[in-house]
């Protein structure tokens, strides 16, 4: 398991997927401000999924309007159930409802610096605290295996 040292030492591995150059940087900027090494950007989902094959990730951040954007969420919901999303939309952009609308943040382009802090924050340590919760579940059950 790669670990990242963001705030609090939780985990913190970010994939960004937006065809925008300013849209990257900007994400990478906020990333590196909150301390979170473990991230990487693509400009596409084929880029995204090659990257996928090599690290899972604790969060998602992408646009709707990427080409297979579908694709990728379900795709990424499917491998990594606890991952968390946060999905960017322009103002005019409709929304569809998903079957893991509990794991995704919606956010409005153009994208605020405290927003996006925030939305990233809550995403990395809620995965972290499941992926804790988890662990202490197999180990406990584990624990009771050896007693009894």
């Amino acid at each position: 398991m790669v670990k990242g040292y963001g705030e609090g030492g939780s985990q913190g591995r970010i994939l960004v997927v937006d065809p925008d150059d300013w849209c990257r940087e900007f994400l990478s900027q906020v990333i590196k401000l909150l301390g979170f090494p473990g991230f990487r950007l693509a400009t596409t989902v084929d880029e995204a999924f090659a990257i996928l094959e090599e690290i899972s990730f604790d969060l998602l951040i992408t646009d709707l309007n990427l080409v297979e954007f579908q694709r990728l969420l379900e795709n990424c919901h499917r491998r990594f159930p606890s991952m968390r999303f946060i999905l960017m939309a322009h103002r005019r952009t409709p929304f569809q409802p998903w079957a893991f609308q509990d794991r995704m943040e919606i956010v409005l382009k153009p994208l605020s610096l405290d927003e996006m802090t925030r939305k990233i924050r809550e995403a990395v340590h809620y995965t972290h605290r499941i992926q804790v919760e988890e662990a202490f579940r197999r180990w406990k059950q584990e624990a009771f295996r050896l007693l009894g």
